[in-house]
């Protein structure tokens, strides 16, 4: 007390009522303090140098490793009316079994018949492509019977070229020869009438021979005929065998004109067969999606279109299939600041929704409650949410009745260091120590072939 004031206390309290002031008085109170100090401190010191595992915290849900094994939803692929459900949910369905059935409902598919009708246009459309074909092969086979007959009938007509020029030929020397026949008449003639004025030839002898005479004339002029009969000749079968050239010309143009329009109405009636046949498959393709199959194994999970009568869209989810087997892993989203300290491989233990567990954090072997697993995957871009997605797999037996869905939180095992570093760490905001993973002989050998290339 400093005795400041008049007002004195410790004459009226009675300090044997209070353990505190008798403690004030024990001499042994500061060696136990002392003491309890010393352990304190050494204890603290031993848990500084304690071996911490650092790690990545992140949360996540339950999903199915393989892609073919998580969750599908029944789509409808056209437009229809709910007529009939085969199925309900929680059945477990096979892989092609009936789920509903659709009704159509857009005009141009109405008919009933709509199948048969178009397969009847197909077989008359068939009937008139073979039509079209008989024609451009009669068409063909005329062109080659035109060329043929050209053929035989230039050669004919240089045959009867031949003879005509032989036969003017012939004619036109038989005329040089009776036209010198006629001028050795005339000049007999001529010689005889001097010799009847001379007295020295008789009327008779002269008269035979201008007898002679006209018939030189005559036979002249004959031959003189023949020979221009046969030169007309000539020029006409010249002019026939340029008439022919031209005729057959023209038919053979004509031919293959029509050739042309039918290999072409050909072309247009195989295209229009194409179509009814490429429309014939669809309209059977579409009446096979009037019924709604199980893409897969599974269970009959939830079924989004349930009223009979009710209009779905193209794409349209009718329900959702569950697989009844399948193997579980966790979709884990960390931050990008982490994603350089996860590999393939990197171990992670998780604490599921549901499960109880006592976790420590940096002594994961102390931990009671938790499921290890290993990432088998990291995505190589963010998310919508600027997060990378992992993907790990059990490495040890996971709750049986875990599904998929859980909420999970994983926490990423790193490297291990003292705890006085991880504190020291945190304290400064540095991020976890990077360690490169330990590679196998194969996978440095695959490294270094790569380098090679």
């Amino acid at each position: 007390m400093l005795n400041i004031s008049k007002q004195r206390i410790n004459e009226r309290l009675k300090t044997e009522r209070y353990r505190s002031f008798g403690l004030l008085g024990n001499p042994f109170i500061g060696p136990k303090v002392k003491r309890n100090f010393i352990i304190a401190g050494v204890l603290s010191l031993v848990i500084l140098f304690l071996p911490w595992t650092q790690n990545i915290q992140a949360k996540g849900t339950v999903t199915m490793l393989q892609p073919g094994q998580r969750a599908s939803e029944i789509q409808s692929a056209i437009a229809g009316q709910i007529a009939q459900w085969y199925a309900q949910e929680g059945d477990v369905v096979n892989a092609g079994d009936t789920i509903a059935r659709l009704r159509e409902i857009k005009n141009e598919y109405l008919d009933p018949q709509l199948i048969e009708r178009t397969k009847e246009q197909i077989v008359a459309k068939e009937d008139g492509v073979k039509s079209y074909e008989q024609k451009v092969e009669a068409l063909v086979s005329l062109i080659e019977s035109l060329r043929i007959n050209q053929q035989v009938k230039a050669q004919s007509l240089q045959y009867d070229l031949a003879a005509a020029k032989a036969q003017a030929e012939s004619d036109s020397a038989q005329f040089i020869a009776e036209s010198q026949n006629l001028e050795v008449a005339k000049t007999q003639v001529l010689r005889f009438n001097q010799l009847l004025e001379q007295g020295l030839k008789s009327r008779t002898e002269v008269e035979q021979y201008r007898m002679k005479l006209a018939q030189s004339q005559a036979k002249s002029q004959e031959t003189a005929q023949k020979w221009e009969m046969s030169k007309n000749k000539l020029l006409d079968v010249r002019l026939a065998l340029k008439n022919n050239t031209n005729a057959f010309l023209e038919k053979i143009a004509k031919a293959q004109s029509d050739l042309a329009t039918a290999s072409s109405m050909l072309a247009t009636s195989q295209g229009d067969l194409s179509k009814l046949r490429n429309t014939l498959s669809n309209y059977e393709m579409r009446n096979a999606y009037y019924y709604i199959t199980a893409p897969q194994n599974g269970m009959l999970a939830k079924i989004t279109k349930r009223g009979i009568g009710e209009t779905v869209k193209e794409g349209t989810s009718l329900g959702t299939i569950v697989p009844t087997l399948y193997d579980l892993a966790v979709e884990l989203y960390i931050s990008p600041i982490d994603m350089p300290l996860i590999h393939e491989g990197s171990t992670v233990q998780f604490q599921f929704d549901g499960w109880p567990a006592i976790v420590f954090r940096g002594w994961p072997n102390t931990s009671y409650g938790t499921f290890t697993g290993s990432v088998v995957a990291l995505d190589r871009i963010t998310n919508e949410n600027g997060k990378y997605r992992l993907l790990v797999a059990p490495s040890e037996e996971w709750p049986e009745n875990l599904r998929a869905g859980t909420g999970a939180r994983g926490i990423a095992l790193l490297n291990t260091v003292p705890v006085w570093y991880e504190m020291w760490r945190q304290l400064n905001a540095f991020p976890p120590d990077y360690y490169e993973p330990i590679l196998t002989q194969e996978s440095i050998g695959k490294t270094k072939s790569l380098v090679g290339q």
